[in-house]
């Protein structure tokens, strides 16, 4: 059980670290885009909250 939470909180980090990375990536196109603070925040979010509910269902998370 501990084990399982722990490989649960790594697979979070590493989806937050791939946003993230996805976000800095394209920094130019939101620039261009001319985004709120707060949109970019909230694509920021919906993205992390996507890839890591796709990463739990790949691997068999909780249903």
């Amino acid at each position: 059980m501990q084990m399982q939470r722990a490989y649960s909180a790594l697979l979070t980090l590493a989806a937050l670290g791939f946003v993230l990375w996805l976000i800095w990536s394209r920094l130019r196109i939101v620039v261009w885009v001319s985004m709120p603070w707060w949109g970019l925040l909230l694509v920021g979010l919906i993205l992390f909250v996507s890839i890591d509910f796709l990463i739990h269902r790949v691997l068999g998370g909780k249903k």
